[in-house]
């Protein structure tokens, strides 16, 4: 149904003599003096007076009369031009938007947008008119047209885009992405500073500018994906969508007008994969070639029979620290690069590769027979250590069969190292070692043991220099290893403690003999301090005498130390020479029954402590 104009009370103006408003004090500006001083918004509603006056009269039927037309001050067609002339200095002045440099311009700025909103305006009253009864340059579609000229604005300022001489840049496809980065950054940051403030809020101009640059930059960066890349212009690619972009969009300024969910993926997961996953390959190679160079120095090192160095006064091998910059310093990067813990995790395999060949390694130092083995097998345990302390600590890297791969290869080489230095020391405490439990050691006990202590001290000297933790844990494992090879001795058969008094007067010196060898142990560095009880709770057996009694307390022996097995009990009763064999065979017989019990009533969870079972006994 044809919209009658008539009903916009604009166009429904009576031109009668008691109807004109006083003519003001000061002359109204002419359309050609608005223009001059860029007033776009005043120019434009005098237009659209005119536009209304000329077609109200077309609609009340009377554009036919020729005189009536001819007395009118504008013809259709010179309001035509005049539109023409003051949409293309507005369109001239937004075309200049990103060069503004004062407040002034900023205003013609403002008055241009505003022009523009005001046509829209227009054109939506003319909605719902048939095409003859409507101006034929209605609809104008300014803000179409306005945004049309933006895009094409900023893809001539992103294609013109050049990269400041004095940024040295080597890679052509880095120069490309750089230099429009640059130009997309300082863009936008000039429409925040002037641009922004000249638009209503509702139109939201950062947003718009942000979408248009960042579909620009996107095509760029699909473009080159699209290519088979080398692994440094991957990286860097790569770098781009997930670093150094979302960092141009998190800059203060533009942060707090730029809703950046609201953009496109720069690259869509399908280019974003592949780009990955040459990554990650080509970090795994880093990370193995960095780890192997750092072997290869040492294992050299070791055949040329050099000794470890000492930093700060403690042996530690540069290699602990070595490893483990250059295996976190890649972890972190990949993460930072990825965005994503877990799928950095795939380049922790390498630390597990890194392992295997080092066991090899380690194996080799043991068999050997250089000067310099001992040392460079200090150096290592302490090492090993710190790869173990820097894997438990940092777990949340690595996936569950890497970490136990790992875990478990650095406690069997940590296990040979410390077995290696335990059996150095029995060979070294042999001669002394067969005192113990014979009639010298009845006669002075504390004769023997200080004699073996002083020895022994005088044997892990060596192990000063050791960090602290690694000194814990060596002189730890040498504890427990010399207390079980004092309790095997004892059960070796070459004395009977006949009566009660004898029984008692072994027990007291057992007592004395456990008290020294722990404080001897313990000063030393061990942190051992359960082994302390092992010695006491087996006098206390030999101290009992009713087998009831001795029962009781080989049932609290085994809850605490699950491993003592019948045989240890047996050589252990045998001490008591007046311990009868139904005796004897009645307790083993109770506490084997007992022991079945413990062992279904124990929980699974509960901490336990071995230490018979490395005390082998025939």
């Amino acid at each position: 149904m044809t919209k009658k104009f008539g009903k916009l009370n604009i166009f429904n103006r009576k031109n009668k003599k008691n109807d004109t408003p006083e003519v003001p004090a000061f002359k109204v500006p002419t359309f050609k003096q608005y223009l001059q001083e860029c007033h776009f918004v005043d120019a434009g509603k005098q237009l659209i007076i005119r536009e209304d006056r000329l077609f109200a009269l077309k609609q009340e039927g009377i554009g036919s009369k020729m005189k009536l037309v001819e007395e009118e001050e504008d013809s259709e067609a010179r309001l035509a031009k005049d539109y023409e002339d003051l949409l293309e200095l507005v369109m001239r002045k937004l075309e200049n938007s990103l060069d503004l440099q004062s407040a002034e311009e900023q205003e013609v700025l403002k008055e241009a947008v505003q022009a523009v909103l005001q046509e829209e305006e227009q054109d939506m009253r003319w909605e719902g008119f048939q095409e003859k009864e409507r101006p034929p340059w209605r609809p104008r579609r300014c803000k179409q047209n306005h945004e049309a000229l933006i895009e094409r604005l900023v893809q001539r300022r992103m294609e013109e885009a050049q990269l400041d001489p004095s940024i040295e840049i080597h890679s052509s496809m880095q120069q490309s992405i750089t230099c429009k980065a640059i130009q997309l950054k300082e863009d936008l940051l000039k429409v925040v500073t002037w641009v922004h403030s000249c638009y209503p809020e509702q139109e939201n101009v950062c947003q718009f500018y942000a979408t248009l640059y960042h579909r620009i930059f996107s095509a760029k960066l699909r473009e080159i994906a699209e290519y088979t890349l080398c692994d440094e212009d991957c990286i860097l690619l790569l770098q781009w969508v997930k670093q150094d972009y979302p960092n141009i969009l998190n800059a203060t300024k533009i942060k707090e007008v730029v809703d950046h969910t609201k953009l496109d993926p720069l690259l869509p997961e399908d280019m974003i994969t592949p780009l990955e996953q040459q990554f990650l390959t080509s970090e795994k190679r880093e990370v193995s070639t960095c780890l192997h160079k750092i072997l290869d120095r040492e294992e050299t090192a070791w055949k040329d029979g050099e000794l470890p160095q000492l930093i700060d006064q403690v042996d530690c091998c540069p290699q602990a620290i070595d490893v483990i910059q250059c295996f976190h310093r890649h972890v972190e990067y990949a993460q930072k690069m990825l965005g994503d813990e877990t799928k950095a995790r795939s380049i922790t395999c390498q630390m597990s590769s890194f392992l295997k060949d080092y066991e090899t390694f380690h194996a080799k130092v043991i068999k050997s027979k250089q000067t310099n083995t001992e040392a460079v097998l200090m150096v290592n345990l302490s090492c090993l250590i710190q790869y173990r302390d820097y894997i438990t600590k940092n777990a949340h890297l690595f996936p569950e069969d890497v970490k136990t791969d790992c875990l478990s290869l650095l406690t069997t080489m940590t296990e040979s190292t410390q077995r290696y230095f335990t059996s150095n020391m029995h060979k070294e405490l042999k001669e002394l070692y067969r005192k113990v439990g014979s009639n010298e050691w009845l006669k002075d006990s504390q004769g023997v043991c200080e004699e073996l202590l002083a020895k022994l001290e005088r044997h892990i000297q060596k192990f000063n220099d050791l960090d602290k933790m690694c000194c814990q844990e060596l002189l730890g494992e040498m504890h427990k290893e010399f207390l079980a090879e004092y309790v095997r001795k004892m059960m070796k058969k070459k004395i009977k403690l006949s009566d009660k008094v004898q029984q008692q007067r072994a027990a007291s010196e057992l007592c004395l003999n456990s008290e020294r060898i722990h404080t001897c142990l313990t000063a030393a560095g061990s942190n051992r301090d359960w082994l302390k009880d092992i010695l006491p709770k087996l006098a206390e057996l030999l101290k009992l005498q009713d087998p009831d009694s001795i029962k009781l307390q080989l049932v609290d022996l085994m809850s605490v130390y699950p491993d003592l097995s019948e045989r240890h009990i047996s050589a252990w009763l045998r001490l008591k020479g007046n311990l009868s064999s139904l005796d004897r065979k009645m307790i083993l017989e109770s506490v084997t029954c007992s022991q079945d019990q413990i062992e279904d009533k124990q929980d699974p969870f509960q901490f336990s402590r071995s230490f018979f079972s490395i005390v082998r006994i025939k």
